[in-house]
């Protein structure tokens, strides 16, 4: 058997790890890809389970919510997330499709403020009061025609009660909204259309409006346990997070879907999303999510003079429901108590992040 001679093996040796270095440092430079950095995805505030999982260059996210899919991100870009990020300057459009009988008109009075210490001169701040019946058929297509005027030259505010519609992102909308308790949502709404408010000409108003639906002399209590329509009826029940899910089809039709779509809403396009039990706290959240908007929000709704304007939009009369009662709405409110609960989780963990 040949054996290489030592004064021949090391420099050979010597000269197969030079040229093994050379190779080395020659292909990374030359066809290694730039280093990534995944960026930490953080998703707060939420009562669906997600997963994080890496294959290959794509993150996955996974999500319970069947449109969520769409939150699907290439690797190294974020989440699309509008629920609880901060916001500055005042290239932004408010857009507040109010709930009804969840405070919308106390809102409406610090948003009129808010307006006129922001120099946002009337035509630009569109506040509608609208006491007809909420129809949804025509009304979201004007109301985007409408929100694309009044951003023509921001900052700009629409309110009006209706559902959620989609705008162009190029004007930087902020949604914002208030929801309350289901029950009481249901009870207030009940008696107000029965009795009005304390509001000049309400009970004329309420009358001429709601007088062929309404049993004027039934409790709310004799409505449930007769099953009448006025208390009962689907759509009232799932009003809430109708709301937030939109125009489409599916919101009225399958109310699963629907529920699903209303918690996609408020992750995606929502800057925050209130409670009315929690009112003051909304405002604080509302200020530090945007100051550059909400300043003094909250120093104007603690105002006397706001406050006795409050009292003038609540219910003339309102009786307290049974045990019963409560225990059988509890039951056909499910779907529109898991929404409110996840808006109240999401709300109290912001609250626990900004020390509220």
């Amino acid at each position: 058997m040949y054996t290489v001679p030592r004064r021949v093996a090391l420099p050979l040796i010597s000269v197969l790890i030079a040229a093994t270095i050379f190779f080395t440092i020659t292909y990374k430079s030359t066809y290694r890809l730039k280093p990534e950095s995944t960026p930490e995805i953080e998703v707060k505030n939420t009562n669906e389970e997600i997963k994080r999982s890496k294959k290959g260059s794509r993150l996955i996210i996974e999500n319970s919510t069947e449109s969520s899919q769409k939150l699907t991100e290439q690797h190294g870009t974020t989440l699309y997330k509008k629920y609880g990020v901060p916001i500055t300057g005042l290239n932004h459009t408010i857009i507040y499709n109010k709930m009804p009988k969840c405070g919308s008109r106390t809102m409406d009075t610090l948003l009129r403020w808010t307006c006129s210490k922001l120099d946002i001169k009337p035509r630009r701040c569109k506040i509608v009061y609208d006491f007809e019946r909420i129809d949804l058929k025509g009304k979201e297509e004007s109301a985007i025609k409408r929100v694309q005027q009044l951003a023509a030259h921001p900052p700009a505010l629409f309110s009006d009660h209706i559902f959620y519609f989609p705008v162009e992102k190029s004007i930087h909308p902020v949604y914002i909204n208030m929801i309350r308790d289901p029950i009481e949502y249901l009870v207030s709404s009940y008696y107000y259309r029965q009795h009005g408010d304390k509001t000049p000409g309400s009970v004329d108003r309420v009358k001429k409006k709601f007088g062929l639906e309404m049993k004027m002399n039934e409790t709310f209590d004799q409505c449930v346990l007769k099953e009448h329509e006025a208390c009962v009826k689907e759509e009232y029940l799932s009003r809430i997070f109708h709301f937030f899910c939109g125009t489409h089809p599916k919101c009225s039709t399958d109310l699963k879907w629907s529920l699903n779509e209303a918690k996609r809403r408020v992750e995606e396009e929502y800057l925050i999303v209130g409670l009315l039990e929690d009112y003051e706290s909304t405002l604080k959240l509302m200020e530090k999510l945007a100051p550059s908007l909400f300043k003094g929000i909250v120093t104007d709704y603690k105002a006397d003079i706001r406050k006795k304007e409050s009292e003038k939009y609540q219910t003339n009369f309102k009786k307290p429901i049974s045990a019963e009662v409560r225990a059988i709405l509890r039951e056909k409110l499910d779907l529109t108590y898991q929404f409110y609960d996840f808006v109240k989780t999401k709300l109290e963990l912001l609250k626990k992040e900004y020390g509220i």
